[in-house]
């Protein structure tokens, strides 16, 4: 079943493929659930916020964007810190989710992986505390 975004087009050739044309989502503030929205949790900080850089966009089955932890405090902590929330609900819970996050600061990658896969949404957890004033460019794929 395609997601419920995909149309079916035929190409110049008649080739029957799938063509998405999907709504962007937009950043939540900290604890938001709502569909469409990308949102930072508590264990990101006391006040982490999500934003979307030059080029970024994030969209149900794919997206970058940057999670801006707390500029302050320390407040950060291990497990999940942004939460994912598809506009369009899958047709199923998604096979498979990979994530990438990039410590913008340092330049490298740092572990990340999805939890709490739903076919409405997903959060992104990190092993470690996120580190205070840093920003993390993170992009995601999904696979279902």
């Amino acid at each position: 079943m395609p997601h419920p975004n995909q149309i079916q087009v035929l190409d110049a050739y008649g080739h029957e493929r799938r063509n998405t044309q999907p709504a962007a989502l937009t950043a939540g503030a900290v604890g938001t659930t709502a569909i469409g929205t990308i949102a930072p949790t508590v264990a990101a900080g006391a006040a982490p916020t999500v934003t979307f850089a030059a080029g970024q966009e994030a969209l149900d089955m794919f997206g970058t964007f940057t999670l801006n932890p707390v500029t302050g405090g320390g407040a950060q902590a291990a497990g999940e810190v942004v939460g994912v929330y598809f506009r369009n609900p899958l047709p199923r819970v998604p096979r498979a989710i990979l994530c990438t996050i990039i410590d913008d600061a340092m330049g490298a990658a740092i572990a990340c992986g999805a939890t709490t896969i739903l076919a409405t949404s997903f959060q992104i957890s990190v092993g470690v505390a996120l580190t205070t004033a840093h920003t993390y460019t993170i992009v995601y794929r999904v696979f279902y």
